[in-house]
């Protein structure tokens, strides 16, 4: 036993050593930015995963739903929201949060398969409301000056 083992003490002290591959420092750093960029791409598309799936579903537990988003801008946008059977229409910016309109009656049915452009009916709806407001004026006016002929009568 000892001599099998001088045997093989002797043929590995005349066996050329190999040296591990030694990596240069560029290359090391080189591959710790690759695993760096990667785990960094894949944490923005997780979030992004995650913040889109929230936006398709919502949180379907509450009594809240987003039935539309109109963006009007950068970072404004218009969004239709239906609590408790009535639909708000809300004025969103970084720092406020306005309700513009409140409907008793849903003026877009979440449910409805048919597809609907919220810009239109939004506009349509403004209009409605610019008519109204502009008749009720007409009509103001027409009374301010029927109200001025019957002075000017009694005047007379």
């Amino acid at each position: 036993m000892i001599l099998v083992s001088a045997q093989a003490l002797a043929q590995a002290e005349t066996a050329p050593v190999l040296a591990s591959p030694m990596t240069s420092s560029q290359d090391q750093l080189i591959q710790v930015c690759i695993a760096l960029v990667a785990v960094l791409a894949l944490i923005y598309a997780l979030a992004w995963f995650v913040k889109r799936k929230q936006g398709m579903h919502g949180t379907g537990t509450l009594a809240m739903k987003t039935i539309a988003v109109l963006p009007m801008g950068v970072k404004e946008k218009i969004v239709l929201v239906e609590v408790g059977g009535k639909q708000i229409l809300l004025g969103m910016t970084p720092s406020n949060i306005n309700t513009l309109a409140t409907f008793d009656e849903p003026i877009i049915h979440p449910s409805s398969d048919k597809q609907f452009s919220f810009a239109q009916k939004l506009k349509d709806i403004l209009h409605q409301q610019n008519t109204h407001i502009a008749a009720t004026q007409s009509e103001q006016k027409n009374t301010n000056l029927t109200d001025n002929q019957v002075k000017a009568n009694d005047g007379d």
